[in-house]
């Protein structure tokens, strides 16, 4: 945790999205807790000291909610769910979708909490959802490939149809306007995964991430709808990236390199995000020792050394 409290870094200023009553969330993603793992470029033996520093983090600043963009857990079984209901001791409201890590898959044996206790436990009233942060409207949807009959083939996004009619009519019937709506899901749009890609051309790569194997309709979809924000975690690195009309956001993770959450601050002038860090010095250098060789660090390390990514205020 770091000695004094930090005002965070400018990740970005956007236009959108836009509040009358100003609104902050505090934004993280890739906890990937675990209860007996070390090691790696997750730094699995320090993700509950990560988890317990991005809570005092939330806890001492004044925000409207909390959103957790996926990867909660290392695995996604019952135990590594229970720690982090233990360690989670939000005071505001908070609301998670589930990251490729968090539900059942068929070429995992392990235990696996159920897709409905996930729901009863971190959404308001089960996947997908709609819920009101001050001045916000956001949406959380479920990309993991997963049902609560079968586990998932594949660690590859998918969006099902039934979602997608959910969205449409929820973005429809939204009292709010497309400048203060907020989508969720865990999985990132082809913008960024093409930023991963031509990154990644010049790095040492240990093989392709798993993306959406039905971005298009979702693409569509939000850009039908002229949503103003889509939030994504999964790839570990800070970006944001704008393609098709849409502005994506990808949250920087907890558990390795830069370990970081983000802050939204959120009035009728625009948005500000900053990037609040989650370690000290040493920790950073204990990350950077574990994933010196790992894409996603190196990433992260390319994108901190051009903030802010994108500054529509200037």
């Amino acid at each position: 945790m770091p000695a004094r409290p930090h005002s965070g870094q400018v990740l970005a200023r956007l236009e959108r999205p836009t509040a009358t009553d100003p609104t902050r969330l505090g934004v993280l993603s890739d906890v990937h807790l675990a209860t007996d793992a070390t090691g790696t470029w997750k730094v699995f033996h320090r993700t509950e000291r990560r988890l317990r520093a991005a809570v005092d983090a939330v806890n001492d600043r004044d925000y409207d909610g909390v959103v957790i963009a996926g990867d909660l857990t290392r695995n996604g079984n019952p135990d590594e769910f229970r720690l982090f209901d233990e360690l989670a001791g939000f005071d505001p409201p908070a609301v998670a979708v589930p990251g490729n890590h968090d539900f059942p898959t068929a070429f995992d044996e392990h235990d696996s909490l159920p897709i409905g206790t996930f729901e009863d436990r971190y959404t308001p009233g089960g996947l997908p959802f709609h819920v009101r942060f001050g001045g916000l409207d956001v949406f959380g949807l479920n990309s993991h490939a997963a049902t609560p009959d079968a586990p998932a083939e594949t660690w590859d996004g998918r969006i099902d149809a039934a979602q997608l009619m959910w969205l449409d009519e929820a973005l429809s019937e939204s009292a709010s306007a497309a400048d203060t709506s907020i989508v969720v899901v865990h999985h990132n749009l082809p913008a960024t995964g093409a930023l991963y890609e031509r990154y990644s051309a010049e790095l040492p790569v240990e093989g392709s991430v798993p993306g959406f194997s039905n971005p298009e309709p979702l693409v569509d979809l939000l850009v039908s709808h002229d949503v103003s924000l889509v939030i994504t975690g999964h790839l570990h690195f800070p970006a944001l990236e704008r393609a098709d009309g849409i502005t994506e956001l990808t949250v920087p993770a907890v558990s390795s390199f830069p370990h970081a959450l983000v802050e939204l601050a959120v009035d009728e002038r625009g948005t500000v995000v900053r990037l609040i860090p989650l370690t000290d010095s040493d920790g950073m250098v204990e990350s950077i020792a574990h994933g010196l060789e790992k894409d996603r660090v190196l990433l992260s390390a390319a994108q901190l050394a051009t903030l802010p990514l994108v500054d529509d205020f200037a």
